[in-house]
């Protein structure tokens, strides 16, 4: 059965996670989540039914959100044929793969109304997010001729599942083509298609212009994959509203644009997008009304379709920069400054954040690596000079008459951990 061959292909003993089955009418939806032991029993129950959707990807908790993805196992591509035939396309596809624009696929679906596309993958973890969105945003880009769809390039994007019925046209899915010898890894796969191998990093260039005595000068910034920093600034701007208690008024429209932005690099569906900007802003002490946040939303697909076109013409090897006025090339661009300034972040504040910081604070942390590497020359590992320090600790309050359990209960550790680090 399609069902099951699907399954198999993208699923094995190494599964580790929970595997969500979605049901949808107009009533309702349904939400299946499985483990894999459990999912043939789970595929048997819905098969020949309307509309059931199925995650490539698994979680690590029964809930389908970039935040708790736990194994990448499959890169996928839907395709909305609306200019092209099925055969036509599968065609097309195949001559990209003999040009070496994208690899074979491993899978081909018959979704109905067009097909979707998938190259398994060696299972990664969550801290591979970026290397994963990548390389969908490149398969997007090479493909979006045949009519790719952006919004189903996100993670935890859920495509039909084989045996089950596309309501809209009355037609079952069936699996086309699937080859079980395939599999790649994505660091190989980063190193073919987006020229890894021949650049260190990818450079990001601000371009600001100034005019000093007639003479155009340029500031150059390097910063580090554009994904990655991305994601990063949208746990700076978590991290901002916690210290604030989320009293943030002042700063509600910037902050939920940013956001909105940073999380739309990997949320691609609007639907989706909008439920998590409106729960952070829910979480505002006074959150902005429905009419602004609104107005915000609009204006992020067109920015992250930007994004994407500036993302893979780098990679293609164009030359480009990002200026000022990015709202109109490749999404939005703010300099740590920039954001410093219309936040008013604080110095204390930026001690806890991973990109938003100032010289300043960048020096401090600099300081405080070389003052850890000189603590450490005594040739002790990070872990041996805190056990240390802890003996330390323990035998100085042990000498100043306290016992073991006042002990414990002063540096928080547990009864038997003082009475081994005084042997």
């Amino acid at each position: 059965m399609d069902n099951f061959a699907y399954c198999d292909h993208l699923f094995d003993s190494s599964t580790d996670g929970y595997i969500q089955l979605m049901q949808i009418n107009e009533k309702k939806i349904k939400v299946y989540n499985t483990k894999y032991k459990a999912l043939r029993t789970v595929i048997e129950e819905v098969e020949g039914e309307k509309d059931i959707y199925i995650s490539s990807n698994t979680y690590y908790k029964p809930k389908r959100s970039t935040s708790y993805i736990r194994q990448f196992r499959a890169l996928y591509i839907d395709l909305d044929l609306k200019k092209y035939g099925k055969s036509e396309a599968v065609y097309i596809i195949y001559d990209l793969v003999n040009k070496n624009k994208i690899p074979t696929p491993s899978m081909i679906v018959d979704s109905g109304r067009g097909i979707h596309l998938y190259w398994r993958i060696k299972n990664a973890p969550y801290g591979a997010i970026h290397t994963w969105q990548e390389l969908e945003d490149y398969l997007y880009n090479q493909l979006k001729v045949l009519g790719a769809d952006i919004q189903a390039t996100d993670s935890v994007r859920v495509l039909r599942l084989p045996n089950t019925v596309n309501s809209r046209i009355n037609e079952e899915c069936k699996v086309l083509i699937i080859n079980d010898d395939i599999e790649y890894s994505m660091y190989d796969l980063r190193e073919e298609f987006l020229n890894y191998s021949s650049k260190k990093a990818y450079q990001l260039e601000f371009e600001q212009t100034k005019i000093n005595k007639q003479k155009k000068q340029s500031v150059i910034s390097r910063l580090f994959n554009s994904y990655t920093l991305h994601l990063a600034r949208v746990g700076d701007i978590e991290t901002l509203c916690k210290l604030r208690s989320y009293n943030v008024k002042g700063y509600r429209n910037f902050i939920l644009h940013c956001y909105a932005y940073w999380k739309g690099i990997y949320t691609r569906d609007v639907e989706e997008l909008e439920k998590e900007v409106i729960e952070f802003n829910n979480s505002f002490r006074n959150p902005l009304r429905s009419s602004e946040v609104n107005a915000i939303l609009r204006c992020i697909p067109k920015a992250i379709s930007k994004f994407v076109e500036y993302e893979q013409g780098l990679r293609n090897g164009e030359t480009k920069r990002v200026t000022k006025g990015m709202s109109d090339k490749g999404g939005y661009w703010y300099k740590n400054q920039t954001l410093i300034e219309r936040l008013d972040i604080t110095l204390d504040e930026q001690k806890h954040m991973k990109t938003i910081i100032s010289q300043e604070e960048k020096y401090r942390r600099n300081n405080d690596k070389r003052k850890a590497s000189r603590r450490n020359e005594e040739g002790l590992t990070q872990k041996q000079l805190e056990i240390k320090q802890l003996m330390e600790q323990v035998k100085k309050l042990k000498e100043q008459g306290l016992n073991n359990s006042e002990i414990a209960r002063a540096l928080d550790i547990n009864r038997t951990k003082v009475i081994r680090l005084l042997k």
